[in-house]
């Protein structure tokens, strides 16, 4: 099956190293990364909609409308990291897309009570996708006063569905490629790309754990996987280390491949990298290259309605 358009990542300024710190532990839980059911009904509905270059938001999709409600899904993950003091921090990464399967996996994984008792930090948003932001109704129902952070380049009918749900808690919107420390041991980077559906800019986590390295958190990562390693390389104190990748790295999200893709795999074992949580928009046949070329992908179980055992599924962890 035919990938979607290519995004286009601007190249990082250079700079002196940026220190962010370092943390104790981190502890991710994917509370799913299955953004939607079936591939051939969602690229149905987007080509219906005027294709690839079409607005979003005129895709008559829950929670707008009920065009195929039962293939929505979302993607969406907790990260509990603890600072040197012993301080822990939580953030909510990406909110999912359908609300009856975002509250029904809230409530499998508890974090409906953490957003509830206000012991969630923030929100960030990966990026404006349907599967990653549209389910934000059920976690500001939950929490209306959380903090959010967003990509430059939000659409005025996102920032909208922010407001429509009651949403009283600060809103930041983080600029393009300047690090933002958001506790010792953690910084949000955005990366101005544009991808299909007219969806602009996409924030990604790094982490720097003690005695092991950096760790980089994306929600599917459409700037290239390449990229986003090597901007960490050269922009953080310590980038030498990379140590763990969790997310989607958008590598074959519909299993097409080509010869570049095979060029992605090759490349990504020369970064010396200990853990591939990779999931979401991965791609399964990717993984299975992945895993084929010795590379040390993290298996899950396929459950909680996830469909392959290949990668980290729903409810499943990484502890690093």
């Amino acid at each position: 099956m035919q990938d979607l358009k290519p995004s286009t990542l601007a190249s990082a300024p250079s700079a002196q190293p940026f220190s962010i710190g370092t943390l104790r532990h981190l502890r991710i839980l994917c509370i799913s990364e299955v953004g939607w059911l079936d591939t051939p009904t969602l690229l149905a509905d987007i080509a219906a909609a005027g294709g690839q270059g079409a607005n979003q938001y005129q895709v008559p999709w829950p929670p707008f409308a009920q065009l195929h409600a039962d293939n929505a899904a979302g993607a969406a993950a907790l990260i509990e990291a603890e600072t040197a003091d012993g301080a822990l921090h939580r953030v909510l990464f990406d909110t999912g897309w359908n609300p009856a399967w975002m509250q029904r996996r809230f409530a499998e994984e508890g974090v409906d009570r953490l957003l509830a008792q206000g012991a969630i930090d923030c929100l960030v948003i990966s990026h404006e996708h349907f599967d990653h932001f549209w389910g934000i109704g059920v976690t500001l129902k939950l929490c209306p006063s959380l903090p959010i952070y967003i990509p430059a380049g939000f659409h005025p009918e996102g920032l909208d569905l922010i407001k429509r749900y009651g949403h009283t808690g600060p809103l930041i919107t983080v600029p393009p490629q300047q690090p933002l420390t958001l506790f010792p041991g953690c910084a949000l980077v955005q990366f101005p790309m544009q991808t299909l559906l007219q969806v602009e800019g996409e924030n990604v986590l790094y982490f720097d754990i003690a005695d092991k390295g950096l760790a980089m958190v994306t929600g599917c990562g459409h700037g290239g996987v390449l990229n986003l390693l090597d901007y960490a390389r050269r922009t953080f104190v310590g980038g030498d280390r990379l140590y763990a990748v969790y997310g989607g790295l958008h590598i074959a999200p519909f299993d097409d491949w080509n010869a570049e893709k095979d060029q992605v795999i090759a490349a990504l074992a020369d970064y010396g990298i200990a853990h591939f949580g990779c999931n979401h928009c991965t791609g399964a046949l990717a993984v299975e290259k992945m895993i084929a070329a010795g590379l040390p992908v993290v298996r899950g179980k396929a459950e909680h309605g996830s469909k392959t055992d290949l990668f980290l599924g729903n409810g499943e962890v990484l502890e690093l």
